[in-house]
């Protein structure tokens, strides 16, 4: 899932870049530089956002949402509220269920909104310019909010579809791994504790598809990190796999950080619960 996933994020993140792009090229040419220039910086920032891990890190999404408002009540303030940038806010609210979680992150959704409504109504009520280009500035933000919800209901379906794939290929697998035998788990986990050089042959015996899946996100990973992750997945702490495989602990940690980021794992996701979830 997790390839599908990133993918999924790459594509809608690239088009939200070239849609900021198309209407930063059309205000240029004709109709306000101003809203030119900072169209396309978000375009910049969003075709930036596919060559790192910043768009799935919660502080840095919360920053773009306060950055995109911000512009917005920016180019609203200088060309004058009747222009209808203001429109551009209705997307980038219902947005947000999307990439923050509503339980979780209540805390920061609240701050956007209410940064998002202070700015609206400090410029309905301090703005007193009148652009002579109004009327095809408040056509281009109508067209351009309405293109944005497009996108953010193509991401919405996209994103469902990936987890229906992902949910009926785990639930295969996960009802094979039940039927799992205790004694085989038992010998393998023993076999572990001891670094037996058939430990790793027994483990792939006993979870047929959890190196699949590894080398189907990452085709890259090599024999010896699978046979870390396989550590991993038999819930064996820091210590015990530096104990077993006569390695320091600090070896042992920088292994899980070489394989988080080759995983692009997220910070706040524990890597024993993601590799016991695959």
């Amino acid at each position: 899932m997790e390839a599908e996933y990133i993918k999924l994020w790459n594509k809608s993140f690239f088009s939200l870049s070239l849609l900021y792009l198309v209407i930063a090229v059309y205000d240029f040419f004709w109709v306000s530089s101003i809203i030119s220039y900072c169209f396309f910086l978000l375009s910049v920032i969003f075709f930036y956002s596919l060559f790192t891990d910043l768009k799935f890190n919660k502080l840095a999404q919360v920053f773009t949402y306060l950055l995109l408002s911000f512009i917005y009540f920016f180019i609203s303030s200088h060309i004058g509220f009747e222009s209808g940038i203001y429109l551009y806010y209705i997307p980038l609210v219902l947005s947000i269920p999307n990439f923050l979680n509503i339980k979780k992150d209540t805390k920061e959704i609240l701050i956007i909104c209410f940064v998002i409504v202070f700015e609206f109504f400090l410029d309905f009520k301090i703005s007193s310019v009148i652009h002579p280009q109004k009327d095809a500035i408040f056509l281009e933000s109508l067209l351009g909010s309405l293109a944005f919800i497009f996108w953010i209901v193509y991401f919405i379906l996209r994103k469902q579809t990936v987890l229906i794939k992902y949910y009926k290929k785990k639930t295969g697998i996960r009802s094979a791994e039940v039927d799992i035998d205790i004694d085989k788990l038992n010998e393998v986990v023993d076999l572990a504790r001891k670094a037996d050089c058939i430990f790793f042959i027994k483990f792939k015996d006993l979870y047929p598809y959890f190196c699949e899946r590894l080398i189907e996100i990452q085709p890259s990973i090599v024999t010896t990190e699978l046979e870390f992750c396989a550590y991993i997945k038999l819930g064996f702490s820091t210590k015990e796999i530096a104990r077993y495989t006569s390695s320091s602990v600090r070896s042992i940690e920088g292994k899980k950080y070489r394989i988080r980021k080759k995983y692009s794992i997220p910070e706040k996701v524990d890597i024993y619960v993601w590799i016991a979830n695959l």
